[in-house]
């Protein structure tokens, strides 16, 4: 759904297409992508030069080019590579269910839709399905042309070629302290960057939060970055520093052009990896190139960083730190002194030095995201998108609706205090979950999907199925930042902790029932 002249006068699909000129200057570190073959772009960076569509409705079918039934539930971000879509699901189910283990491996073909082959893949971790935290499916594969790599997080990797002949597997037992949406596979320099505990002798009551306890927080059960030879399948290096399960790492360049990782450690259930804080660690051999203690990290957001300094949340804070040495360089209040763009009666009102109500948490979890000289995110509470301009430190908020309700035919419905409850049901009709906290908004405490930047877009997807689209570059954060609010199915239909991939001038989804490409002619 596009916007223009009034809010709610002005609410309509319309595509902006040729109406808007292609934007050329891109950020440093976006290339144009063909594909997309890892969970953060071609890039590493959640980002890409390029035009995608602006503005759609999957639950009016506008803008879909197609869609493929799923066979479960899955939370892993679909990727691109040579014409093909790669995605996981969970195995399929005949009845309610409320928890799995084995998920499936899926290749599909990206201009049709066409499935090619799947896989199962087994774990040694059985988990509750559609989880706000997290499943066996929320690692996302990855594949460098060659070959594609699945990752069961409950204990299993397995490497196919394009084909679906298997070339090789691993499997580990989970330690499970908690099992939240965590680091996503890496692709770098022939290798895969996975992280897990280095076990394989535990028994499965260890892969439960309950059964976990009782081992103790011993660096013997701590999670590692590990890389893995693409080719061989063989163990390439582990990190120095231990990660939290928490921590979506993040892979950059230094000034010098030498790569590293930003990980994190800490957050709830008090993973057992200490120091809580932030280490850098060099990408080509796992060790640590500082490791900084910082007093109440959570890592439950994304460690971004970008040029001379690595960004994050702590309490009701946004902190920088010199990604040289670790060192603290600067500290901002995400509350006191903001600007907040908010809803009222048919438009919005903005003021300026405002004070933002206190939230439990200061993100909605790792929808924190680094373009250009803004730091942008969701807010914990009250349904804002929040940006932090690094170079000024003005911090900006705009409030968004929570959900619409479309129907063909009819008015769209905004609704900005609650969603509608989510049926969590499949393709196939069935129930897969068992937290009621999953048929929530998907703000606040949640294991969100990360936003992505296509060209001058930045686009937020939510649990319930809505795409909020805005202008990053856009010089005030108010009404006319935001391009539309789209959405990849009916409201209360639609279940999505998925993040979007961008190939080719198209976007591609994955719900709990099925997955999208929206774009271009429909097949």
């Amino acid at each position: 759904m596009k916007l223009r002249g009034c809010l709610f006068a002005r609410i309509g699909f319309s595509s902006r297409g040729v109406s808007r000129i292609l934007f050329l200057l891109f950020p440093a570190g976006l290339a144009l992508a063909s594909e997309w073959p890892q969970a953060a772009g071609p890039n590493g960076n959640f980002g890409s030069a390029g035009k995608a569509p602006d503005a759609f409705s999957v639950s009016k079918n506008e803008g879909v080019r197609w869609r493929a039934k799923l066979p479960s539930t899955g939370q892993g971000t679909p990727v691109v590579s040579r014409g093909k879509v790669f995605v996981t699901s969970h195995d399929e189910i005949t009845e309610d269910s409320q928890m799995g283990s084995t998920i499936l491996g899926m290749c599909f073909d990206a201009v049709t839709g066409k499935e090619l082959w799947r896989r199962k893949i087994g774990g040694t971790r059985t988990t509750d399905l559609s989880s706000l935290f997290s499943d066996n499916t929320a690692a996302s594969p990855v594949a460098d042309g060659k070959r594609v790599v699945f990752v069961n997080v409950g204990g299993t990797i397995k490497c196919f070629d394009y084909e679906g002949k298997e070339l090789w597997s691993h499997v580990w037992t989970p330690f499970g302290r908690h099992h939240a949406r965590a680091h996503e596979p890496i692709l770098h320099d022939g290798k895969v960057i996975l992280m897990h505990a280095p076990r394989y002798d535990l028994p499965v009551s260890a892969t439960t939060k309950g059964g976990s306890h009782s081992l103790g927080r011993g660096k013997e059960y701590w999670t590692f970055l590990r890389a893995y030879d693409l080719e061989t399948g063989k163990l390439a290096w582990q990190a120095e520093a231990g990660t939290s399960v928490h921590s979506t790492s993040i892979l950059g360049k230094l000034p010098g052009g030498k790569h590293a990782i930003l990980t994190g450690r800490g957050g709830g259930h008090k993973p057992p990896e200490e120091p809580y804080g932030l280490s850098l660690i060099d990408a080509s051999n796992g060790k640590s190139i500082w490791d900084r203690a910082v007093k109440g990290y959570a890592a439950a957001q994304n460690a971004n960083w970008s040029g001379k300094a690595a960004h994050f949340f702590v309490g009701q804070d946004h902190r920088s730190v010199a990604i040289g040495s670790g060192e603290p360089i600067g500290t901002l209040s995400l509350r006191e002194g903001v600007t907040v763009t908010s809803r009222k009666g048919d438009g919005y009102e903005t003021v300026e030095n405002g004070k933002l109500p206190k939230a439990k948490k200061p993100i909605t979890y790792f929808t924190n995201l680094i373009v250009g000289n803004y730091h942008y995110f969701r807010s914990f509470g009250g349904f804002f998108i929040g940006r932090v301009h690094l170079k000024s430190g003005k911090v900006e908020y705009l409030q968004v609706p929570v959900q619409v309700v479309r129907k063909p035919g009819r008015k769209d419905e905004i609704l900005w205090d609650k969603s509608l409850p989510n049926d969590m049901k499949n393709a196939d009709g069935f129930t897969a979950t068992q937290d009621k906290r999953n048929a929530g908004s998907g703000w606040g405490h949640v294991s969100s999907a990360p936003p992505v930047v296509v060209g001058d877009l930045i686009y937020f997807p939510t649990m319930v199925g809505m795409v909020y689209v805005l202008k990053w570059d856009a010089p005030v954060l108010n009404e006319d930042a935001l391009v539309s609010w789209s959405d990849l199915g009916p409201a209360g239909e639609t279940w999505s902790l998925s993040g979007l991939a961008y190939a080719d001038g198209r976007l591609y989804a994955r719900t709990l029932k099925e997955l999208l490409c929206i774009g271009g002619k429909a097949e």
